[in-house]
């Protein structure tokens, strides 16, 4: 993955990614750091080839299924860490078929509680595939 990571002001950096496998997808995010809590702007732009598949090759009835897709995609935005914890609000999605707009934010409360979550061993984690596998003997 590629990282650029600018700074306008103390408190305001810009992230720039772009995955390197990325398959025709490019991830944008815009972060307000060093606050109580860390506003963020994600924009996810995919290829016309990533998004609706090869051309010449894509299946008949293809723009049900975008439409479809579409209308499950925006809305609030829920993130599951682990089985046992109820899923967190990022945030709000906004859809258009190959550009995705996420307006979210972060408290560092629910990061420090994240942190002390997986720093336990937990049978929920471990089975979803969140934490490390018990060592082998």
């Amino acid at each position: 993955m590629s990282l650029h990571r600018f700074r306008w002001a103390p408190d305001v950096s810009v992230l720039s990614q772009i995955p390197t496998n990325s398959d025709g997808i490019k991830v944008r995010t815009w972060s307000m750091s060093s606050f109580p809590v860390r506003l963020y702007v994600s924009v996810i732009r995919q290829t016309r080839e990533a998004y609706y598949g090869p051309a010449g090759k894509r299946p008949p009835g293809l723009w049900k299924r975008v439409l479809h897709a579409l209308v499950l995609s925006n809305g609030l935005s829920y993130l599951h860490y682990c089985p046992d914890l109820p899923p967190l609000v990022l945030g709000i999605e906004l859809s258009v078929p190959r550009f995705t707009l996420l307006l979210g934010c972060e408290t560092r409360r629910h990061n420090q509680a994240l942190a002390e979550h997986f720093a336990q061993r937990c049978p929920a984690c471990v089975a979803a595939g969140w934490g490390p596998p018990e060592n082998a003997t």
